[in-house]
């Protein structure tokens, strides 16, 4: 399991076949996607996967606290592990 997928289960969310679609690709990830990358990401992975299920699954993680969502000054969002320290 990914690192995302573990604090999943540590705070009992139920894990679909998306929901750790999600997270797989969020955990490998190594910059701060936005949103539109995070879909380009899943599709290559999943192309069932809508980009209202990742927005979902984002919502969802930010307020369980497994993610961290920052606007930059570009005014897009962008999101990342919530374990990983300020830098």
């Amino acid at each position: 399991l990914s690192h995302l997928e573990k604090t999943c289960q540590e705070k009992g969310l139920r894990m679909t076949t998306q929901r750790r679609v999600i997270a797989r690709v969020l955990s490998v990830s190594e910059d701060h996607p936005n949103i539109e990358e995070v879909y380009k990401r899943i599709q290559q992975v999943d192309p069932k996967i809508s980009l209202a299920t990742i927005y979902r699954t984002l919502r969802l993680f930010q307020e369980e606290h497994i993610l961290k969502r920052h606007e930059f000054c570009d005014g897009i969002a962008r999101y990342e592990n919530a374990s990983v320290e300020h830098h």
